[in-house]
């Protein structure tokens, strides 16, 4: 009979499936195979004895010097560079008030004989009672002293970061800048005045009543120029004192 034999089974296939299965182990990857990520804490160190605490303050305070060191050293370059830049400005003014000064100083000396003409004129017309053969003359010409650096350096507060000396030579010559500005107001309405009522009589032939009007408008213009003139000659001194102290100030601060 014959031999009936179940086929055997190909006992490789089964091999390689069971090979190709991974087993749970390995497909389940592990959180203890992968790199661990860098975690940085700040240490909560407890403070136990009075050492410790003494320390923990002192580095507090260090913190607080270094902060506050910082902060004033910053305050200090800018209040510096502002003064600095507020004596190059006012600088820069005075020496433009300088030019300014000479040329009312040769103005005032100009006015100053016209109108000493002008008088003689008018005696020798009261007294001749001819009229005038020469013309009278009023014409003047007077140069505004600037002061915008000042201004603007006291508006932004550069006069409190200036020494003593130097800050006392700044005011008083800009107070006398005012002062000459003042008086040169009231000369020129004065002049004016004068030189109006010489425009009544174009010919020269003036009336008893505007002769005698026309020498006390002439005499009070010469009293506030020469008023005018003086406040110059404390200009002239203010401005030397300015520069040495300016002068002084600055190589100080180097």
């Amino acid at each position: 009979m014959p031999d009936l034999t179940e086929p055997e089974s190909p006992q490789g296939a089964s091999d390689d499936v069971t090979a190709a299965t991974p087993s749970e182990e390995e497909a389940v990857p592990t959180t203890e195979s992968s790199n661990p990520m860098l975690d940085v804490h700040a240490s909560h160190q407890p403070i136990h004895t009075w050492k410790d605490f003494l320390v923990h303050i002192a580095a507090i305070a260090i913190g607080l010097l270094l902060a506050l060191g910082l902060e004033q050293a910053v305050e200090w370059m800018h209040s510096r560079h502002q003064l600095q830049q507020a004596r190059k400005e006012l600088s820069l003014e005075l020496e433009q008030n300088k030019q300014i000064l000479q040329k009312n100083l040769e103005q005032v000396g100009k006015i100053q004989a016209e109108l000493d003409r002008d008088m003689r004129v008018l005696h020798e017309h009261q007294a001749s009672r001819t009229p005038t053969s020469a013309k009278l003359d009023y014409s003047w010409i007077f140069y505004r002293t600037p002061d915008a650096a000042w201004e603007a350096v006291k508006q932004n507060g550069s006069l409190s970061l200036m020494p003593y000396d130097e800050l006392k030579a700044n005011t008083y010559i800009y107070e006398v800048f005012a002062a000459i500005m003042e008086s040169a107001d009231a000369f020129n309405t004065a002049i004016e005045t004068a030189g109006a009522i010489a425009r009544r009589s174009p010919d020269g032939n003036l009336s008893h009543s505007d002769t005698e009007e026309l020498i006390t408008a002439t005499s009070e213009a010469q009293g506030k120029l020469a008023f005018t003139a003086r406040l110059l000659r404390f200009e002239q001194n203010g401005l030397e004192q300015s520069g040495r102290e300016f002068a002084r100030s600055t190589s100080t601060a180097r």
